[in-house]
């Protein structure tokens, strides 16, 4: 029925012969956030994902998790006190993938907010927080922010307020909620379409019709609950009236030589319309972003859907390059100097904001038409939360349909993802800082079994580009233990090489592809088909160079 790692044959095996409490479709943050907390609390779980898990807009994001200081302005304080508490939760149980970095918020002369006001909504800020680390501020001097940031406009500087949030590697948060539902006992599998059934089927809640990608098998999931969980392409599934207002968000990749920031984040203003933008560190990289556009696609008038090409277009691209060189005019940024963009839908729920920057970033659990119950909104900092909600929903739902088990309290509040233990001693004198640190920040616990497959094999121990801290010990342990069954999975959201690479991973696709053929036994054909794919991804992600 598959072609590929033994997991999942096991998976699609089990889908395809057991009956499951609940079925959620969508391998994203909120999709493996319900079926861990599902697992966890004893229920039988199964989650198809059409492509890879955090195939889409959760690998997509801005890589933070915050309150959102700026929804501040909208009165929005419920949103951001729970996102401080969420992210205060992630701190303890994902240390390495919830990770405190300073932002810089420069105030201007004539401009909103002024340096007053930004310290009053710091201050606000910390409170909601409770005043819990990392929860802390300070004032700078505009003639003392050139030591942190010697290339931002100058022009009207008053000064700056700095805060402290979160950085995060949002695949990998994804992907630890999903191997951590699977050690509870939930059936995963990635690359499984399912078909919705009619909403007139006296069977539309349970059963639904899946399709193995890789084999082209067909077979049906029996569950009592099916959860539509697959984010900006909720309203696809339902089939309903649109609920949603997907807005598009791109960001760009630069060398950190080009836009330097310090190792810190910094909160710009678009001149163009005043959005709020952030350039981010990111190792040896600077990222740019992001948008706010409503989404049009393809097929205007019609809903989002998981093959649609989202990507970054030739406006947002410039659009950003123009937000860049106000804030930093000595850096002179273009086209060339992009390395790499991505590019996510956010799934908001439509409302009659005239922006989208305005749309609330609240979200809404319903039962739809089908029976299906929906999730749908939020931000990622709040998907544990989004996803308790859902499965507390759920479970009710399961309580009308005759379920009659006990069902243990939620237990994801504090229990710590796979990587949250503290990393052991990695003990070699030849690994470099930079390899270590990455190690570290990425696997967490985690990081002495990737360096034993390193130190098991010398050609594993080689770094996959000699300007970045990425070693082929990766690759292998991407499939071996990361649930990445293609090219792509590996050098996109198993590791960063699509985006931090010059090439963004054209030269050592063939190479990766070959490691994987040997790990799963593929044949020629298909090794070539898996390279071909990443090579049409990185394609796509630059079409906008010959659209402009």
């Amino acid at each position: 029925m598959t072609d590929g790692p033994l997991w999942r044959t096991t998976a699609l095996s089990r889908l395809a012969r057991e009956t499951f409490d609940v079925l959620v479709i969508g391998g994203g943050a909120t999709g493996a956030g319900i079926a861990r907390d599902a697992a966890l609390r004893g229920l039988r779980v199964a989650l198809c994902d059409h492509g890879d898990f955090a195939g889409q807009t959760s690998s997509q994001s801005s890589k933070l998790i915050h309150g959102g200081l700026r929804y501040l302005q909208y009165g929005n304080f419920e949103l951001v006190f729970e996102g401080l508490t969420e992210r205060r939760r992630l701190m303890t149980s994902a240390p390495h993938l919830c990770r405190p970095i300073e932002f810089v918020f420069p105030a201007y002369h004539g401009e909103r907010p002024s340096l007053r006001a930004l310290g009053a909504g710091v201050a606000l800020y910390n409170a909601l927080a409770l005043w819990r680390p990392p929860a802390a501020s300070r004032c700078v001097a505009g003639s003392d922010l050139y030591s942190l940031l010697p290339l931002l406009r100058t022009a009207g500087l008053q000064g700056a307020q700095v805060y402290t949030d979160c950085q995060t590697d949002d695949a990998r948060l994804v992907l630890e909620n999903i191997l951590d539902a699977e050690d509870c006992g939930a059936t995963v599998a990635s690359y499984v379409d399912i078909a919705a059934p009619p909403p007139d089927s006296k069977d539309r809640w349970r059963r639904a019709q899946a399709r193995d990608r890789a084999s082209g098998a067909t077979f049906n999931i029996e569950a009592h609950v099916i959860v539509n969980a697959t984010g900006p392409f909720s309203d696809a599934i339902s089939g309903g009236p649109p609920a949603l207002r997907p807005t598009l968000g791109v960001h760009l990749v630069l060398d950190a030589d080009r836009l330097p920031t310090g190792g810190r984040a910094v909160v710009l203003r678009s001149p163009r319309d005043g959005r709020l933008f952030f350039a981010l560190p990111a190792a040896s990289r600077t990222i740019v972003g992001t948008t706010d556009t409503d989404w049009n696609g393809s097929s205007p008038g019609h809903p989002p859907r998981p093959d649609d090409e989202i990507a970054a277009r030739p406006h947002d691209v410039d659009y950003l390059i123009e937000a860049a060189n106000h804030a930093f005019p000595a850096a002179r940024v273009g086209a060339d100097d992009v390395i790499s963009t991505f590019a996510g839908l956010r799934p908001l729920i439509a409302s009659p904001d005239p922006t989208p920057s305005a749309t609330p970033r609240e979200h809404e659990i319903w039962l739809d038409r089908r029976g299906f119950v929906t999730v749908a909104g939020g931000k990622l900092t709040t998907y544990r939360r989004m996803a308790e909600e859902a499965v507390d929903r759920l479970i009710e739902v399961l309580r009308d349909r005759g379920f009659d088990r006990t069902v243990q309290r939620c237990q994801t509040r504090d229990r710590p993802l796979p990587g949250g233990a503290a990393p052991g001693p990695l003990a070699t004198h030849e690994l470099a800082s930079d390899v270590r640190e990455h190690l570290v920040a990425t696997y967490g616990g985690r990081a002495a079994q990737v360096l034993a497959l390193a130190g098991g094999s010398p050609t594993l121990a080689d770094r996959i580009d000699a300007d970045l801290p990425y070693l082929r010990a990766e690759i292998v342990f991407a499939a071996r233990h990361d649930h990445a069954c293609e090219v792509e999975d590996a050098l996109r959201r198993r590791i960063p090489i699509f985006r931090d690479m010059h090439d963004q991973g054209l030269s050592i696709a063939s190479d990766a592809g070959a490691i994987l053929a040997q790990e799963f036994g593929w044949s020629g054909a298909r090794q070539e088909r898996s390279v071909a794919a990443y090579r049409s991804a990185v394609e796509a992600s630059r079409r906008w160079r010959s659209q402009r």
